[in-house]
């Protein structure tokens, strides 16, 4: 009680001489911290202060998003896009929503409008590639995913995606090449060495695929343990 009492009196004084964007700030923070029913509080301040914030109604709609209440969400986002239709955000945050609901085609839709508004953001990318798999488009995917190491040449999680999507369709010398340079961006990647010991294996290179498949095993990734055992004995 001591606790809330301390808050309420906190968000009293900034109500007092703050203006909208440092309550959004302060939101913000406290999102950072984990905070984040706290930090809803803050931003409702921000949106009282100024009812034309789109940051503030796309930051809030993260916000009810990490606590799993959609419906408020997805109002916040509407609303973000109603006050600022060329950000990309609340487009690419709804996205993220919709695809957590399995509504594919609606989660595309606005990853194509963030690709539009935001074409040199690799995480826009990057997320309508995994979405692309999961809609089993694996050559658009790797478009994608491509697409997103050019514009961030030190995104692992798009070397890595590209690696392991090119693996699916069988290109074992393009999957080596792309879950190499994962793991020179990230020599502890034990899934990555994984991925790259199966995709050298299965294009001749067996020698270096056990040798990749026990540095996984090093690193912790327990699946290698079965692919040394099927290939390397």
């Amino acid at each position: 009680m001591l606790r809330l009492f301390f808050f309420i009196i906190l968000i009293s004084l900034y109500s007092c001489s703050q203006s909208s964007d440092a309550f959004l700030q302060k939101g913000k923070e406290l999102m950072q911290q984990g905070k984040t029913r706290e930090a809803i509080e803050f931003i409702n301040k921000a949106i009282e202060k100024n009812t034309t914030n789109a940051d503030a109604f796309n930051l809030r709609g993260v916000a009810y998003y990490e606590l799993k209440e959609n419906d408020n969400a997805l109002l916040d986002f509407a609303q973000a896009i109603k006050l600022q239709p060329g950000s990309y955000r609340p487009y690419f945050n709804r996205a993220l929503l919709y695809k957590d609901e399995n509504k594919l085609d609606s989660a595309f839709a606005d990853y194509n409008k963030s690709a539009e508004l935001a074409p040199d953001t690799a995480d826009v990318f990057l997320n309508r590639g995994q979405l692309l798999v999961l809609m089993d488009k694996a050559p658009e995917a790797i478009q994608d995913f491509e697409k997103a190491t050019k514009l961030d040449e030190n995104n692992k999680q798009a070397w890595y995606n590209l690696g392991n999507t090119y693996y699916r369709t069988q290109d074992f010398k393009k999957a080596t090449l792309a879950f190499r340079q994962t793991v020179k961006l990230d020599g502890q990647y034990g899934k990555a060495f994984y991925g790259l010991g199966l995709a050298q294996y299965n294009e001749g290179e067996k020698d270096l695929g056990c040798t990749s498949l026990k540095q996984a095993l090093n690193l912790g990734y327990s699946d290698a343990a079965n692919a040394l055992a099927q290939f390397c004995q």
